[in-house]
């Protein structure tokens, strides 16, 4: 006689069966039935589920926030495992380019919202194959400092939690330590070399580059205490990797497009991934992680439009969807990103031809004015001799 599932105790089940599979199996498995929902729902399984996909959640403040989710680590896990994607099909981003940063519309937080964050709680993990290589989470106070400067966060070896409200990036600094070799570490903050030679002067060549891009991961989660909703707003796996032959670094970007303040605007969220290379060209380390959210123009966001951006992507509004896995989707949004991109530039450039046509007629008509004045002076003059 065949036994199903159902047919098996629950506290076997519970013990022996559902501990032993990852988050997206168990959240499907949560939808057989009633009684496997209510099994799946236990919080002492997602909890080593959430801090081994994302060990920064490790951290005693990230953990104890977590705890006040709805369901706790199955709702931080159901909100930050999947990747954003954003339907453009409907949108209309042309519409925006006509606003200036003066005329555009007022960015405020939803009004649903039970109030602004004091706080915003960043979870950065970064994983080569199946080893993490970077940990890090990051508290950001929200201040007017930041609510009205533009947003840019970048994690350093010699400063490895910094928000910078400059949109300018410094690197390269040659007093930066190397990872593990700094006293008075964040014990919270894990760092690993990724075991890899290259060439110490050249650097990484382009099968190393691609094999970069498929194995190094990436996961930003922005958590929000206050409305205990989080999101991943990295693209998980790496859109391009390129090598840096002035400074011998690495890069790696991971892109998302989502909505921006206006309804019709798309902004992007890069992060970028610098990976320094060891003596002897031996092992390639994480140096820097730098995240910024532009708009069309490359400009950075500011603070109240940063939480007014995020805020949107947690409640899946403007057509904001989370989907596990959706490769193509996500890079099909970097392409239309890049071809409206350029779109606008050229928008921008045959307004500018416009202006200047219009400027030359206004040259042409004084001009021609400044003539038929003379001309018809000349003539007056003429006739009072005569």
């Amino acid at each position: 006689m065949a036994t199903t599932l159902t047919d098996l105790h629950p506290d076997i089940i519970h013990t022996h069966i559902l501990p032993r599979l990852d988050g997206p199996s168990l959240s499907a498995t949560a939808t057989a039935s009633s009684s496997l929902k209510s099994l799946c729902s236990d919080d002492t399984l997602w909890f080593p589920i959430s801090q081994s996909t994302f060990p920064s959640t490790t951290h005693p403040q990230v953990n104890s926030v977590i705890s006040t989710f709805p369901s706790g680590h199955r709702s931080f896990f159901l909100d930050s495992f999947p990747t954003i994607t954003t339907d453009l099909t409907h949108r209309k981003p042309r519409r925006s380019w006509s606003h200036t940063k003066y005329d555009r519309p007022s960015c405020n937080l939803h009004p649903s919202s039970h109030s602004s964050p004091s706080q915003l709680i960043s979870t950065v993990d970064i994983f080569y194959q199946n080893d993490v290589i970077f940990s890090k989470p990051i508290f950001t106070d929200i201040t007017s400092h930041f609510l009205s400067s533009g947003f840019l966060t970048e994690l350093s070896e010699d400063n490895p939690t910094r928000t910078r409200l400059d949109p300018t990036r410094i690197q390269n600094d040659p007093t930066r330590v190397r990872p593990g070799t700094e006293t008075g570490s964040d014990p919270f903050r894990i760092t690993r070399p990724i075991d890899l030679t290259v060439d110490e002067i050249a650097g990484a060549d382009p099968a190393t580059l691609r094999h970069l891009k498929e194995s190094v991961k990436l996961n930003w989660i922005i958590i929000d205490p206050t409305r205990k909703r989080a999101c991943n707003l990295s693209s998980i796996k790496a859109v391009s990797a390129r090598q840096d032959w002035a400074t011998n670094e690495s890069i790696i970007r991971y892109t998302t497009v989502i909505p921006g303040c206006d309804p019709d605007e798309i902004v992007r969220c890069r992060i970028q991934v610098v990976l320094g290379v060891g003596e002897k060209g031996v092992g390639l380390y994480v140096k820097e992680v730098v995240m910024k959210v532009q708009d069309m123009d490359g400009v950075c966001v500011n603070g109240v439009e940063f939480l007014k951006i995020v805020e949107g992507v947690m409640m899946e509004v403007n057509g904001v969807r989370r989907k596990v896995g959706d490769d193509e989707e996500r890079l099909r949004c970097c392409r239309v990103f890049k071809e409206l991109k350029r779109e606008k530039k050229e928008w921008e450039k045959m307004k500018e031809e416009k202006k200047e046509m219009v400027i030359w007629f206004n040259y042409v008509a004084v001009f021609v004015s400044f003539c038929f004045c003379v001309y018809f002076l000349l003539l007056l003059l003429k006739n009072c001799k005569t």
